[in-house]
């Protein structure tokens, strides 16, 4: 079997990845936008300086003096780091800042130069034949009167241009590199932070399934956590005080039929009143344990079931089940002259385990009939609402505090306990019926007053 990587190694890589993603669009962006600010700052520079050339050198053009204009290029063109080439509009080059103007090719056929007299000005990135590498150009047309009197054109070596770029991208990979390693760092401790409160979680609860059921767990500063956390030392605290209730509910019968026996033993057996009484009370106690035990195996075999899908389930009516509850508890409601009042529609179905049902219903009338008064009423009622069934278990008996409510379902969990151990209950039938609710995909309510009665429902899905 394949072992299974701890949480961070399941948080710590997703971090990292969704930063490097980020990381490398941001400077994929920006090297790209560089790129293209710098090569139009290179545009810009390179027109401003044809401008320039052209204020100076207009007047001369339109003088004639042509070798004045290539010493122009050339003391211009060492001023600014620039290739300045003065051009004829018949493409006859008249003056260049790096070389003879008079053995130059005719510039007629460079694309730039075209642009630039067709439409006053032009750029071109290309491969020089003159100088043997590749350069960027700028030209701008020279005009008196709507005539073209020559073309200045402006350009710089590309490598130039590379070579700005080439540092510029380094700055960038080092500045990637740096935020990599930190936003590594910073995934780490964020990973850490969020794996180390689950971390402290399950050792706590392998703890507490070692039986170190006395820790509590600390709570997480993030909501999710903490509610976990919180929910975690809650179930701890209902099996501590399942533990505990267990431990008192077994001991005390087993207690008392100790102390009886050992009183037998030390001559009551001989006197056959005392004897009697002694031993009834014994099998008093002894048919308590029993039915604590009895219980016990009928919470844990609902939860063995529920989880192994042994439970069957059948559409059957309603009402048999609940009349049968009812005669089952007949006699102990009779004892009593307790009357019970049944309302359910003849023809209205569930899709159920009747035997388990049958058990809730008749867990809630037993729970009815012991805390209702003499000549007390309960009424059951099952109906339809909002396409679920609803079982309602009604009694006018003495109530239970709202403080208690939430609790009323938990294992061993009663209001009055010499009360309960008097009437003869275990603490576990509410919740068999909360168990027996669930496994149907239900649930159960209580609504109380206290001196005016109690309204058990269980809730249960039609289908």
């Amino acid at each position: 079997m394949m072992k299974k990587r701890k949480l961070i190694w399941h948080i710590y890589p997703a971090f990292l990845v969704i930063a490097l993603a980020v990381l490398l669009a941001v400077t994929w962006c920006a090297s790209h936008s560089f790129r293209i600010f710098y090569y139009n700052q290179v545009v810009s520079s390179l027109e401003a300086k044809a401008r320039l050339v052209e204020y100076q050198i207009k007047p001369i053009i339109i003088s004639g003096n042509f070798p004045e204009i290539d010493n122009i290029c050339k003391a211009l063109g060492k001023t600014v780091s620039t290739r300045i080439t003065v051009i004829l509009p018949d493409g006859l080059v008249i003056g260049d800042s790096d070389e003879n103007p008079i053995l130059m090719k005719n510039h007629s056929d460079r694309p730039e130069i075209k642009e630039a007299i067709s439409g006053d000005t032009g750029k071109s990135l290309r491969f020089s034949d003159t100088l043997g590498k590749n350069m960027m150009y700028w030209a701008v047309s020279i005009k008196q009167a709507d005539k073209i009197l020559a073309v200045i054109r402006t350009s710089v070596p590309v490598a130039i241009i590379d070579n700005e770029l080439a540092r510029l991208y380094k700055k960038i990979l080092w500045t990637g590199l740096i935020i990599t390693v930190c936003a590594a760092a910073v995934s780490w401790i964020v990973s850490k932070r969020l794996s180390r409160p689950i971390e402290q979680m399950t050792k706590a609860a392998q703890g507490f399934a070692s039986g170190q059921i006395s820790q509590r767990l600390p709570i997480p500063d993030s909501a999710e956590l903490a509610e976990l956390a919180k929910v975690l030392n809650e179930m701890e605290e209902v099996r501590r005080d399942f533990v505990a209730n267990v431990s008192h509910e077994l001991k005390t019968p087993i207690t008392s039929i100790k102390g009886f026996v050992e009183t037998l033993q030390e001559g009551a057996i001989d006197k056959p009143e005392e004897a009697k009484r002694f031993l009834e009370i014994i099998a008093k106690h002894t048919d308590r344990l029993n039915l604590i035990v009895d219980d016990l195996l009928s919470l844990s075999r609902l939860e063995e079931d529920s989880e192994k899908r042994k439970l069957a389930f059948e559409t059957v009516l309603l009402k048999p089940v609940i009349i049968s509850a009812v005669e089952l508890s007949k006699i102990k409601a009779e004892s009593k002259n307790i009357k019970n009042d049944i309302a359910c529609d003849e023809k209205l179905t569930a899709k159920i385990n009747s035997t388990l049902i049958e058990q809730a219903v008749l867990n809630l009338i037993d729970n009815a009939v012991k805390y209702s008064p003499e000549g007390g009423k309960i009424k059951i009622n099952v109906k339809k609402s909002d396409g679920k069934i609803e079982i309602i278990v009604a009694d006018t008996g003495c109530g239970i505090d709202k403080e208690h409510l939430d609790r009323i379902f938990e294992r061993f969990y009663v209001v009055d306990k010499a009360r309960s151990r008097k009437l003869g209950g275990t603490g576990l039938g509410l919740a068999i019926v909360k168990h027996i609710a669930q496994v149907h995909g239900g649930g159960v309510s209580v609504e109380s007053t206290v001196g005016k009665g109690c309204v058990f429902t269980i809730f249960l899905p039609q289908n």
